[in-house]
């Protein structure tokens, strides 16, 4: 008896351990920040990485809000980035309404700020990784 719960102990912690690498497979995207910094083949290069983000980021500025909708929905978090840096330049454009121009800023802001939540263990951070960001000005009433 004793041993066949030592091996029921021994499969469970073997799917406890499992668990969090099936959850990262599902929910990895195709961003360049999306991926492990050191994966077990090769090992990035900080200024290779830095590169390769300038490159994506002038790739999804090129992209209408609708695929960068999709794209951010799906977790990749350059696209949540360049969604947010939509969203604060159209509220740089809307200063003379600045009720619509604060909601953008808003909008932008929480996109940016769920780009830095997420990411998982041994993803690069975005200030690491070279990100640039639109930056988000408040509207005041005058």
């Amino acid at each position: 008896m004793k041993r066949i719960q030592q091996i029921g102990s021994c499969i469970i912690l073997q799917i406890a351990l499992a668990t969090p690498a099936l959850v990262l497979a599902e929910t990895r995207t195709d961003g360049v920040i999306d991926e492990p910094l050191i994966s077990s083949s090769e090992r990035r290069d900080s200024k290779q990485l830095i590169k390769d983000v300038k490159r994506e980021q002038r790739e999804l500025a090129k992209l209408n809000r609708k695929q960068l909708q999709k794209q951010a929905k799906k977790g990749e978090r350059l696209a949540q980035i360049a969604l947010g840096g939509d969203f604060a330049s159209e509220a740089q454009m809307l200063v003379f309404v600045p009720i619509a121009a604060n909601d953008a800023a808003s909008d932008a802001l929480a996109w940016y700020s769920l780009a830095a939540k997420r990411g998982f263990p041994g993803a690069p951070s975005l200030d690491a990784s070279g990100v640039s960001f639109y930056p988000v000005r408040v509207v005041r009433n005058k």
